[in-house]
């Protein structure tokens, strides 16, 4: 099986776990202030409101520990973070332990596991996020999964 194989099938499992999340639950997604983290971010939007989920959103210049911490605060069970996380995951793991946490990023990311993350970056794979897919083409890739009428922002 080629990289890109695994990466479809780690997609499809990331996908049953997005489906554990119960519809009644509000999502927290917080994404990056640049076209791709605004792009990412609008597709998991679009995404949502097929899949009739409630969220509210946070665009961050950067994801910093003070920030994680602020979200950490947050009465929220979920979070999805897309065009960043990747780099911050020791970060997130510490704080965000308890929650179930969703990473959609391209980024290189830092060598570090946890339950409750759900890390979907091409890097994990073998792919170069870096010039290969960006943030916007892994959400894309995700929210398909969710409904399959997110294909008419493929142009």
């Amino acid at each position: 099986m080629d990289n890109y194989e695994k990466f479809k099938e780690y997609l499809a499992i990331a996908l049953e776990r997005f489906k554990e999340i119960d519809k009644k639950e509000t999502i927290r997604l917080v994404s990056h202030l640049d076209a791709d983290g605004i792009t990412a971010v609008s597709i998991m939007i679009r995404a949502l409101n097929l899949d009739n989920r409630k969220y509210s959103i946070s665009i961050v210049q950067q994801l910093t520990t003070e920030v994680i911490k602020s979200l950490a605060k947050e009465e929220y069970n979920n979070y999805v973070f897309t065009d960043l996380g990747s780099g911050q995951l020791s970060v997130i793991k510490k704080y965000l332990a308890d929650k179930n946490v969703f990473i959609f990023d391209h980024h290189q990311p830092e060598d570090v596991k946890a339950a409750n993350i759900v890390h979907v970056n091409p890097h994990l794979f073998g792919i170069d996020g870096s010039k290969e897919v960006g943030a916007a083409g892994v959400v894309y890739l995700f929210a398909r999964g969710i409904n399959k009428k997110i294909d008419d922002l493929a142009h």
